[in-house]
């Protein structure tokens, strides 16, 4: 039962998603839009196709965010440049940030709530695969570190997290730690679209700089985890 608890966020969530779907054509026609726009990699479009809700935009963005989550195949990084670029690096940070932690926890609580079988078949085995060896080295460590390596997916982590023992506080808190300087350089980069005055080609410059500094000072642990020697 407390899974069940846990998980319910999360379950609300994607049921209300399907009756929304069935229940409404042009929201159908809409998704369809900013599916391909996510598909096509450009983030000016999609700032248009979000201005068009108004006063509704954060809100059509943070759904989008979570969509991007739950269905690993499809570019958050976009949604976070196009954030910026409707409210610039700060306010479109904080957006960011926040449905970047609604995302992660609907994927690990969809993950408590379907366990390892309905997991497999949204994240590959063989990639669930080399996760559950990353979380076992690593623990929560792997987690916030998965927000920092480029060519890791944060959202497969999440759902590998929520087949483990890893509880939800450990985990929130290793997200919103990891997600602090990806939506930074995201956020920047985005208000450089608008604005490319030299500070923002520094900052974003110093923020791209950010991650491998960090992995830098856990270079020790990171060796020690994997069974490799710091060269």
């Amino acid at each position: 039962m407390p899974l069940v608890v846990a998980a319910l966020p999360a379950i609300l969530l994607v049921v209300g998603l399907v009756v929304v779907l069935w229940a409404s054509p042009g929201i159908r026609g809409e998704l369809r839009v900013a599916w391909g726009l996510l598909l096509g990699g450009d983030p000016a479009p999609l700032r248009l196709w979000l201005l068009q809700f108004g006063a509704f935009a954060p809100i059509v963005s943070a759904l989008l965010q979570v969509a991007t989550s739950l269905i690993p195949v499809l570019p958050s990084f976009l949604v976070a440049i196009a954030n910026a670029m409707l409210y610039g690096s700060v306010l479109g940070g904080v957006l960011t940030f926040v449905t970047a932690l609604i995302a992660a926890a609907a994927c690990f609580g969809l993950a408590r709530a379907v366990g390892r079988p309905g997991v497999e078949r949204i994240v590959a085995q063989r990639t669930l695969s080399r996760m559950d060896g990353f979380m076992e080295r690593r623990g929560i460590l792997a987690v916030f570190l998965a927000r920092l390596i480029p060519f890791i997916n944060p959202d497969v982590v999440s759902y590998a997290a929520g087949v483990t023992r890893i509880r939800w506080p450990a985990f929130l808190a290793a997200i919103a730690a990891g997600s602090v300087p990806s939506t930074v350089f995201y956020s920047i980069v985005g208000a450089a679209a608008l604005d490319s005055t030299p500070w923002v080609v520094g900052a974003v410059t110093v923020s791209t700089l950010i991650p491998l500094f960090l992995l830098w000072l856990l270079r020790e642990r990171i060796f020690k985890a994997t069974g490799h020697r710091d060269p």
